[in-house]
């Protein structure tokens, strides 16, 4: 038996994150304003749709849709919005390797790959933790004894993944090519479309692109156009055809009133509501559920 040496290639790992300390998913309202603060670890903002501003030491950034600022650590910041909405993702972590100063302080912009990292770090911190995104006060995460296997190991992977595909950006021009999305089909993106639709369709808070964008990790103008080749309608217009006809079965149910299908349906008005009830059936609300009646009579 001819028997071969072989040495093991020991593999350099620049990039490494030792933890997290907070994972946030923001929506900010109007002029709303976070209280400064200084730490010694790093932070990421990342702001998916609308805008919003930072304060970064004595400089002030203005950062839109798609952009993110990692903030060093023992550095004041703060984030505010003016006269205007926001949502942001933000990632507060330990990480002792000094490439990462070479892209903080800078307005950086993430292509579909990095933000479907992005993605994956909030979705694998929901499932891993107890704590809400949401929670301005969240200074320690609270471990899921029932998490998917290696969730962690997951988040520390994307991050890492999510600076070195920044670090090559910056340093080196090199374009990131989007790995996590190459065996993702149309098919596949329509099919979450519409399961992201039916999950939201029994609150009264809408959904829009942006969200739908971000959790997706992909472009607005990816996912409508891909959508509407698919299904020959826009996103916003299936989502309102799965309303009406949810609207049509509550209406039949004869539970509730008009006004309050159109809140439970997030319409905002029964004036919108009703107009798109006739638009998509011929009939008013009051109309649809008198020839539901005569039916019954029959």
């Amino acid at each position: 038996m001819n028997s071969k040496k072989y040495v093991i290639t020991k593999l350099n790992t620049p990039i490494k994150i030792s933890g997290i300390y907070t994972v946030h998913y923001f929506k900010y309202g109007k002029n709303f304003i976070f209280e400064p603060e200084a730490h010694d670890f790093y932070e990421l903002v990342f702001i998916d749709s609308g805008t919003a501003h930072i304060l970064n030491g004595t400089e002030t950034l203005c950062l839109k849709q798609s952009q993110a600022f990692l903030h060093l650590p023992k550095v004041a910041h703060t984030i505010y919005t003016k006269n205007e909405f926001a949502n942001s993702a933000i990632i507060s972590f330990e990480c002792k390797n000094k490439l990462l100063k070479n892209i903080a302080g800078k307005v950086l912009e993430l292509n579909d790959y990095e933000k479907s990292l992005l993605n994956k770090i909030v979705s694998e911190t929901k499932a891993n933790y107890l704590d809400k995104l949401n929670d301005v006060h969240l200074t320690k995460m609270t471990k899921n004894l029932s998490a998917p296997f290696a969730g962690e190991q997951m988040i520390k992977n994307c991050i890492e993944l999510l600076f070195i595909s920044l670090i090559r950006k910056v340093e080196k021009g090199e374009q990131t090519e989007e790995v996590l999305s190459l065996n993702i089909t149309s098919d596949k993106i329509v099919e979450s479309i519409r399961k992201i639709l039916l999950d939201r369709l029994d609150s009264s808070e809408n959904i829009d692109l942006n969200e739908i964008s971000f959790r997706l990790g992909f472009s607005k103008s990816y996912i409508k156009s891909q959508f509407k080749k698919k299904t020959g309608v826009s996103i916003i217009q299936y989502y309102i055809d799965m309303k009406i006809d949810k609207a049509k079965k509550f209406l039949s149910q004869q539970k509730f009133t008009i006004s309050e299908i159109s809140d439970m349906l997030g319409f905002g008005s029964i004036y919108y509501f009703s107009r798109q009830f006739k638009i998509q059936t011929g009939m008013s609300p009051t109309e649809y559920i008198k020839s539901i009646k005569a039916d019954n009579i029959l």
